[in-house]
Protein backbone atom coordinates (compact mmCIF):
# COMPACT_ATOMS: atom_id res chain seq x y z
CA UNK A 1 0.00 0.00 0.00
CA UNK A 2 1.25 3.41 -0.87
CA UNK A 3 1.78 5.85 1.98
CA UNK A 4 -0.28 9.20 1.75
CA UNK A 5 1.80 12.53 2.58
CA UNK A 6 -0.31 15.64 4.19
CA UNK A 7 0.89 19.00 3.74
CA UNK A 8 -1.29 22.07 5.33
CA UNK A 9 -0.86 24.82 3.18
CA UNK A 10 1.64 27.12 4.36
CA UNK A 11 -0.83 30.10 4.57
CA UNK A 12 -3.05 27.79 6.96
CA UNK A 13 0.20 27.14 9.14
CA UNK A 14 0.75 31.03 9.34
CA UNK A 15 -1.93 31.59 10.93
CA UNK A 16 -2.02 29.12 13.52
CA UNK A 17 -0.30 30.44 16.40
CA UNK A 18 1.44 27.96 18.80
CA UNK A 19 2.48 28.93 22.34
CA UNK A 20 6.00 28.54 22.91
CA UNK A 21 5.74 27.79 26.53
CA UNK A 22 2.57 25.51 26.82
CA UNK A 23 1.53 22.52 25.00
CA UNK A 24 -0.92 25.21 22.51
CA UNK A 25 -2.31 25.66 19.52
CA UNK A 26 -4.62 29.14 18.76
CA UNK A 27 -6.61 28.38 15.71
CA UNK A 28 -8.22 31.34 14.16
CA UNK A 29 -12.09 32.26 14.24
CA UNK A 30 -12.00 32.86 10.34
CA UNK A 31 -11.17 29.20 10.25
CA UNK A 32 -13.29 27.57 13.05
CA UNK A 33 -16.31 29.73 11.46
CA UNK A 34 -15.90 28.52 7.72
CA UNK A 35 -19.63 26.65 6.86
CA UNK A 36 -18.12 24.94 3.95
CA UNK A 37 -16.15 22.61 6.06
CA UNK A 38 -17.31 20.23 8.75
CA UNK A 39 -16.38 20.50 12.43
CA UNK A 40 -14.83 16.73 11.83
CA UNK A 41 -13.12 18.30 8.98
CA UNK A 42 -11.61 21.16 11.38
CA UNK A 43 -10.66 19.00 13.77
CA UNK A 44 -8.67 17.13 11.51
CA UNK A 45 -7.59 20.20 9.97
CA UNK A 46 -6.32 21.83 13.64
CA UNK A 47 -4.13 18.19 14.52
CA UNK A 48 -2.82 18.71 11.29
CA UNK A 49 -1.85 22.27 12.31
CA UNK A 50 -1.10 21.64 15.63
CA UNK A 51 1.66 18.79 14.76
CA UNK A 52 2.96 20.95 11.79
CA UNK A 53 1.31 18.79 9.34
CA UNK A 54 3.33 15.60 10.42
CA UNK A 55 0.57 13.15 9.87
CA UNK A 56 0.08 9.23 9.52
CA UNK A 57 -2.82 8.71 7.35
CA UNK A 58 -2.42 4.96 7.95
CA UNK A 59 -1.54 4.95 12.39
CA UNK A 60 -5.31 7.02 11.72
CA UNK A 61 -7.35 4.92 10.11
CA UNK A 62 -6.21 1.90 12.52
CA UNK A 63 -7.36 4.73 15.30
CA UNK A 64 -10.85 4.78 13.13
CA UNK A 65 -10.97 1.26 13.28
CA UNK A 66 -10.33 0.91 16.58
CA UNK A 67 -13.17 3.82 17.53
CA UNK A 68 -16.09 1.89 15.43
CA UNK A 69 -15.20 -1.26 17.29
CA UNK A 70 -16.53 0.38 20.58
CA UNK A 71 -19.74 1.57 19.21
CA UNK A 72 -18.55 5.09 18.44
CA UNK A 73 -19.69 7.30 15.45
CA UNK A 74 -17.27 6.61 12.28
CA UNK A 75 -15.49 9.28 10.58
CA UNK A 76 -13.61 8.44 7.51
CA UNK A 77 -10.45 9.77 7.94
CA UNK A 78 -10.16 9.52 3.70
CA UNK A 79 -13.14 12.17 3.24
CA UNK A 80 -12.28 14.29 6.03
CA UNK A 81 -8.72 14.64 4.08
CA UNK A 82 -10.77 14.95 0.35
CA UNK A 83 -12.71 18.01 2.24
CA UNK A 84 -9.91 19.57 3.63
CA UNK A 85 -8.26 19.01 0.11
CA UNK A 86 -10.96 20.82 -1.43
CA UNK A 87 -11.15 23.69 0.34
CA UNK A 88 -7.78 24.54 -0.16
CA UNK A 89 -6.22 23.73 3.18
CA UNK A 90 -4.45 20.50 2.34
CA UNK A 91 -2.93 18.85 -0.24
CA UNK A 92 -2.22 15.06 -0.33
CA UNK A 93 0.42 13.06 -1.68
CA UNK A 94 1.43 9.42 -2.19
CA UNK A 95 4.82 8.62 -1.26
Amino acid sequence: MTKKIVHVDPSILDSVLRDPFEPMTYFPNELIQRSDVSRSALGLLLELAATEGVFDVEAARAQELKRRSTGLEPEDVDELLSELETAGFVSVTEG
